[in-house]
């Protein structure tokens, strides 16, 4: 008679428990927090990172656009949207997210049955009857607020991760900028030396002509051993050129064999004069400093959880006994109605001793974490003040070849080469002179890349364009307070065009995050 009704009751109870499994619903679907889609630094017209390729890219094939000479912006997007290590950055931030609904979801709920198929050996009851099963279901609830911090430790995992992504892109805009530059060095030596050579071959031939006028031989073998060296060179060259090109398609993603080349003309910035600004742009923006405090407050946020382990957990239950009359050894008198329970239990934290170490623990990687910081910070100052007086030396030197010596360089070739038709000077000094000329030109695209390659390194140090986006004040320090969050850089930005991440929406002014106090031993 009561078969039915105990069934449909165990239905029901299975049912509960299977709803109670999970705290947090979440849909079939991974969910991208919006932070992560605005880690990256993006160019206008660049879409979100894409899923790595399945299949690789035949050998020798590249996109049509990067046949012809471009622009470094052009190579700049294609690496932020094809480069595997962003793209590794990229899913390690969303491998970091999806741990979020697992520290703050409940574990999951106990459930237990007890059969007594005997009722000789079963329990037995004078008033209720014969007990055949008990069904148990427990389910742990940790101390108020642990799942809060385990969801906040984790989110500061993420907000590092952020933090990693942006200096992965970093890292992969300035090694493509200074491909670009090694390989504009690399064209511009070959251009000038293939003009070089043709005016050499024209030197030989006007020699050769000499020589049947009266001219000595001696004039044809030295211009042919000047276009023996500019061939040696040109072979040389060919081989910068190559490792130019490879280490550019390696962050494009394409063949290294593929054609790349650059604009004729290279634009520079100009080397930024405040270097205070610097310093606290680069305190605000770049991102392993970000990351740095982001980690900080991970570890505070751990240390707040160690101390929640000096509480107990607590377990809330069910319990149900079914009763029968049938096999009950005093059938008459037993009424054969289940029964239903509930419990309370907890788990009694009696070593003090592993919580307190637990605390310490927690306590002193924050504190590690905090001299980290200090120590990246003093490195990029350091790395900052190194770098502009490197870039300001190659601009020096730039400007000298350009405005001083190669126009006085010129000058002495065009006079040897008038003193020669009227035969005032030998043959041997109108090559001198046009030898000169060319290691001035030489010089000049040599030190234009690397002036190129030392504004990209600072702005790798800075984490932003430092000629568009300079803080509007030097902040001074301030007190103790929060760390700043990871940069956000929004979504149609160049790949140091970001706002300040520790800049206030209003105003648009520059605050760089305050330094941190020392976390105390707790007196637990």
């Amino acid at each position: 008679m009561q078969q039915p009704w105990c069934a449909a009751l165990m239905a029901m109870l299975s049912f509960g428990a299977t709803g109670c499994a999970h705290t947090i619903r979440w849909p079939e679907s991974a969910v991208v927090d919006e932070r992560v889609k605005q880690a990256g630094y993006q160019l206008p017209g660049v879409a979100q990172l894409s899923q790595p390729t399945t299949m690789p890219l035949e050998p020798g094939r590249a996109p049509p656009e990067l046949i012809e000479p471009q622009p470094v912006d052009l190579f700049i997007r294609r690496a932020l949207h094809e480069n595997r290590t962003i793209q590794a950055a990229y899913h390690n931030v969303l491998s970091l997210q999806s741990r979020i609904p697992q520290v703050t979801a409940l574990e999951d709920p106990v459930a237990s049955n007890t059969v007594f198929p005997i009722p000789s050996v079963a329990p037995q009851y004078f008033l209720m009857g014969y007990n055949p099963y008990n069904l148990t279901l427990a389910q742990q609830f940790p101390w108020f607020g642990t799942l809060r911090l385990r969801g906040e430790v984790a989110d500061r995992d993420v907000q590092v991760a952020l933090a990693e992504l942006a200096a992965a892109q970093l890292d992969t805009v300035a090694s493509v900028k200074r491909a670009y530059y090694n390989l504009y060095a690399g064209l511009k030596t070959e251009e000038i030396l293939t003009e070089n050579r043709k005016i050499l071959e024209d030197f030989r031939a006007l020699a050769r002509e000499r020589v049947a006028t009266g001219g000595t031989q001696q004039d044809v073998i030295q211009a042919e051993v000047l276009i023996s060296r500019l061939d040696q060179d040109l072979a040389t060259n060919l081989q910068g050129i190559a490792t130019a090109r490879a280490a550019l398609a390696r962050q494009l993603h394409v063949p290294p064999e593929t054609e790349l080349r650059t604009l004729a003309v290279l634009s520079l910035a100009a080397v930024p004069a405040e270097m205070e600004r610097l310093n606290s742009l680069a305190i605000a923006a770049r991102p392993e400093l970000q990351g740095r405090l982001a980690a900080i407050a991970r570890d505070e946020k751990a240390v707040e959880l160690a101390r929640k382990r000096f509480y107990p957990n607590y377990t809330l239950g069910l319990t149900y006994m079914d009763m029968e009359k049938t096999n009950a050894q005093s059938p008459r008198t037993a009424g054969g109605f289940p029964n239903v329970g509930l419990f309370v239990a907890f788990n009694l934290p009696v070593n003090q001793h592993k919580y307190r170490a637990s605390v310490s623990e927690a306590q002193e990687r924050a504190n590690a974490d905090a001299k980290l910081y200090e120590a990246q910070r003093d490195e990029t100052l350091s790395e900052i003040q190194d770098l502009m007086v490197q870039a300001k030396v190659q601009q020096n030197v730039l400007s000298l070849l350009r405005d001083g010596i190669l126009p006085r360089a010129r000058q002495s070739l065009d006079l040897a080469r008038s003193d020669l038709a009227r035969s005032n000077v030998n043959y041997a000094t109108v090559l001198s002179a046009l030898r000169e000329v060319l290691q001035v030109q030489i010089q000049i695209a040599q030190v234009e890349a690397e002036l190129g390659k030392a504004l990209t390194m600072l702005e790798r140090a800075v984490g932003c364009q430092i000629n568009e986006h300079p803080p509007s004040a030097a902040p001074a320090a301030a007190a103790t307070a929060a760390p700043a969050p990871p940069p956000r850089p929004p979504d149609g930005r160049s790949p140091f065009r970001t706002t300040n991440p520790a800049s206030d929406s209003s105003t648009g002014e520059a605050s760089p995050p305050e330094p941190r106090r020392r976390i105390s031993p707790s007196p637990l």
